[in-house]
């Protein structure tokens, strides 16, 4: 019996501080999936936990996972590019190690591919939450044509990355995973789409992601603006973004990084999540 779907593996990244309960729970939901994929490669980014250790090992057998090693931490770009190696198949699906699918995540995304077969990346909407996966502060929505997704990247990231599945070779060919520090997924998404990848998001909420009450801290201070600022830069200095839409963003993208938490919280909620 020949497969309805194209095979593809699932490319993970975990490391020390991140919650083993987290990591059981995105597991479990990827074997609770309609369509499995054929293989997942978790990237250990440095030492994890030996209860991270436990459950990647009790799940070996049944997700078919292959764990790779880096022995020092080297942060989620540089461990995705390394892990991306290790992939066998064309077709990859990214996920996050505290994040959970939906049981339908796969067979969405692998439908809209096999109608729109010249698609080379596909994301699909979130639903963001603290800790209670049942009690979703916001959604996260994107555009699904590609026409409108060229037009949003200009702005803001076009894609969420845990929802991303792409075609490894495009990836490659766009440079691969770099260390764009704290901007390694909007900056590998600019590259490919400057290059011609052809994208697409799944119209949907496919995947329950866990901000925690701590994501308006991680992603303020003048470290992030800093970085704000390099990767707009790039996005300019390649000929994604003009002058006009440089300074545009940069008007709008940096105060946000610097202002208190309980107002980037309020951006985030009540304007960026619309």
């Amino acid at each position: 019996m020949k497969h309805e779907h194209p095979p593809f593996s699932v490319l993970m990244s975990t490391y020390i501080n991140d919650n083993p309960f987290h990591l059981r729970q995105a597991f479990e939901s990827i074997l609770n999936n309609s369509i499995r994929p054929v293989s997942i490669v978790v990237v250990e980014d440095g030492p994890i936990s030996e209860e991270s250790q436990k459950i990647i090992l009790e799940f070996k057998s049944i997700l078919n996972i292959e764990s790779v090693n880096i022995p020092n931490n080297v942060g989620l770009g540089q461990s995705l590019a390394f892990g991306i190696k290790f992939c066998k198949t064309e077709l990859i699906a990214r996920f996050d190690s505290d994040d959970i699918c939906n049981s339908n995540r796969f067979e969405c995304q692998l439908n809209y591919l096999k109608n729109n077969p010249k698609v080379d990346i596909i994301s699909c909407w979130i639903e963001e939450f603290d800790t209670n996966p049942d009690l979703p502060t916001s959604i996260r929505k994107v555009p699904e044509l590609h026409k409108d997704i060229l037009s949003f990247a200009k702005r803001r990231s076009p894609f969420n990355h845990m929802g991303v599945m792409y075609k490894k070779s495009k990836v490659i060919a766009s440079g691969n995973y770099q260390h764009d520090y704290l901007y390694e997924d909007y900056a590998l998404w600019v590259r490919m789409l400057h290059s011609g990848c052809i994208s697409a998001n799944v119209p949907e909420v496919l995947i329950k992601a866990r901000v925690g009450n701590g994501m308006f801290e991680r992603r303020g201070g003048w470290k992030y603006a800093t970085s704000e600022l390099v990767a707009q830069n790039n996005f300019r200095k390649i000929g994604f973004i003009n002058w006009l839409e440089f300074i545009r963003n940069i008007a709008i993208r940096i105060p946000a990084r610097i202002v208190p938490p309980a107002v980037r919280k309020y951006i985030y909620e009540h304007q960026l999540r619309k």
